[in-house]
């Protein structure tokens, strides 16, 4: 009675054991059923860093970039063809007998103080002109601020006009920025007008810019034409001398071989085949 008991027992207890046993080899036979994968190891590459001093460099190039394409004015074409650095000074003239193109070489002399005979120019220019008569940025480097100086004006057929002024800092406009009247009829350049001029005009008088006779200086009011009104500009005016005085020396004894002088010609006669002298100051 008691080995059947005992085996009873141990069938009771075998019961448990068993159904483990069973469950855990059709576990390992489903695991080995499944595809096998392969693990991967996702390996990282630092990124490189650069040195503080190369980083802020490559930054600011970055920016340097970035704002030269954004904010980048466009070059734009400046209506200044030359531009003076320090005090400068402003003109303005009115050629007598002109009404609109007021165009002409101009000589300007700058000396210290009132206008004198002969003067001695401190800065001189020759400056084109446009038709309006009107030119600005005439440097004035070298002067001093606060000085008196003395303006020669001078145009190929007009006498001499002088404006003084005190020299600004900055930027100077000769006669208060009006216009300075010059005075027409000198055409042989002796800063005198006098018959000899009056001579020059007669014998263009009637021509235009395709005669023989032709002279430009004689057609005191750019109408194209020598004709009575330049010959009473000249007459009008008859007698005057400009600025710092006569430009033309008194006929020399002794010519050399290259010209004759006759002594009946008057000073600052106009040019002849047997020639003359004229003295002009250096600028």
């Amino acid at each position: 009675m008691r080995l059947i008991l005992g085996i009873y027992v141990l069938l009771i207890l075998s019961i448990p054991a068993g159904a483990y046993l069973v469950s855990q080899n059709q576990t390992s036979k489903s695991s080995a059923s499944q595809p096998k994968t392969e693990s991967t190891t996702v390996k990282t590459t630092p990124k490189p860093t650069l040195e503080p001093s190369k980083e802020l460099l490559k930054a600011s190039q970055k920016n340097l970039i970035s704002n030269s394409s954004e904010t980048s004015p466009t070059p734009q074409a400046s209506a200044t063809t030359a531009t003076s650095f320090g005090p400068t000074l402003n003109l303005k003239i009115s050629i007598e007998g002109r009404t609109n193109d007021q165009s002409t070489r101009l000589f300007v002399g700058i000396m210290e103080g009132m206008v004198v005979s002969n003067p001695k120019f401190l800065l001189t220019f020759s400056v084109n002109l446009p038709s309006s008569g009107e030119y600005s940025n005439l440097s004035l480097a070298g002067l001093t601020s606060g000085t008196k100086y003395t303006a020669i004006l001078k145009s190929s057929a007009q006498i001499a006009t002088s404006s003084a002024f005190i020299m600004s800092p900055a930027a100077t406009n000769l006669n208060n920025n009006s216009p300075i009247n010059l005075l027409s009829g000198d055409l042989n350049d002796d800063n005198t007008i006098n018959s000899s001029d009056y001579s020059i005009a007669q014998k263009a008088l009637g021509s235009t810019a395709t005669s023989a006779n032709w002279n430009a200086n004689a057609d005191l009011n750019k109408d194209g034409t020598v004709n009575i009104f330049d010959l009473s500009i000249i007459t009008k005016n008859i007698g005057k001398i400009g600025d710092s005085g006569s430009w033309a020396s008194s006929l020399p004894k002794v010519a050399s071989s290259s010209a004759s002088l006759s002594g009946s010609l008057p000073v600052g006669s106009p040019p002849q085949e047997d020639g003359y002298w004229i003295w002009i100051p250096k600028y």
